[in-house]
């Protein structure tokens, strides 16, 4: 395995290139590591990462991301990935129901608006600090463009999605969010991607039907794939040229991902279709 020696003469070890000789071998883990942080001791989420219980782990995501004791979030999806827990299983088995469960509480008024927008962005900058450790496939040749339309705020699933094609190799144009639709047009025109993802959780594509047919107008014209998000998923204006598709798991993305290239349609120069993503 790939490590650095210090001064002293320890070696230290990246925990991508652990997780990477871990699985190239097939290795299961034997046992659990003490978890670090907050004050739980950590034996219940040990029992709960072996035992693959996902509701168990959800629950307890969302009691840290509750938390006033400073964030534990990524320290606790480090310890995730740390055990072989995938990627695709952090976003769709821990965090978007410990997520969801956020935002019921806040709509039957049980926590303040404070406690749901603290745990959304400490919930992206754990993310964004996981990536960093995580495995990145070599590069694919693709590219894609991930933006939010409209007024749209909330960017954690479309930072999710932005993250699983860069852990697959994919070169990522992250425009994040509240981007104009002329900006997400200039953007595809220039990058010339495979796929462009876009997301709304509030605004139906009814109310975006003029940019959503625009930004559908630049990227055919540059042979990509069109995938929108939230309620753009489910309220597509055929007329814009989106033809509408589901894959509403990031394990279902995933797949989309690994057919990219096995799809003579989908392929840079080949005669793609819009799909819509939810």
């Amino acid at each position: 395995m790939k490590c650095q020696k210090t001064p002293g003469g320890h070696r230290k070890f990246a925990i991508r290139n652990v997780v990477d000789f871990a699985e190239q071998n097939h290795f299961e883990p034997a046992g659990a590591l003490e978890i670090s942080g907050g004050e739980d001791p950590g034996s219940r989420i040990q029992v709960a990462v072996l035992g693959r219980d996902f509701p168990a782990l959800a629950a307890a995501y969302l009691e840290r991301a509750l938390s006033s004791e400073g964030s534990g979030l990524f320290p606790f999806l480090s310890y995730l990935y740390q055990h072989r827990i995938q990627l695709w299983e952090i976003y769709d088995r821990v965090i978007r129901p410990a997520m969801y469960e956020i935002g019921e509480l806040w709509a039957r008024g049980e926590i303040g608006i404070h406690h749901e927008h603290g745990a959304s962005y400490e919930t992206l900058e754990a993310l964004a600090m996981l990536q960093l450790q995580i495995r990145i496939k070599p590069p694919s040749g693709h590219t894609v463009v991930c933006a939010t339309l409209g007024d749209e705020l909330h960017e954690i699933g479309l930072r999710c999605v932005a993250y699983l094609f860069e852990s697959e190799g994919w070169g990522l144009h992250y425009l994040g969010s509240r981007i104009p639709s002329d900006a997400v047009r200039a953007a595809v025109l220039r990058r010339k991607p495979g796929i462009v993802c876009l997301s709304s959780t509030y605004t139906a594509a009814g109310d975006l039907g003029k940019e959503l047919g625009g930004i559908a107008d630049a990227a055919g014209s540059v042979g990509a794939v069109v995938l929108a998000g939230g309620n753009l998923a489910g309220s597509i204006d055929r007329k814009n040229g989106i033809i509408e598709t589901s894959h509403n798991s990031a394990q279902n993305l995933l797949a989309y991902i690994h057919a990219f290239d096995r799809t003579p349609g989908d392929r840079p120069g080949g005669d793609r279709k819009s799909a819509a993503h939810s």
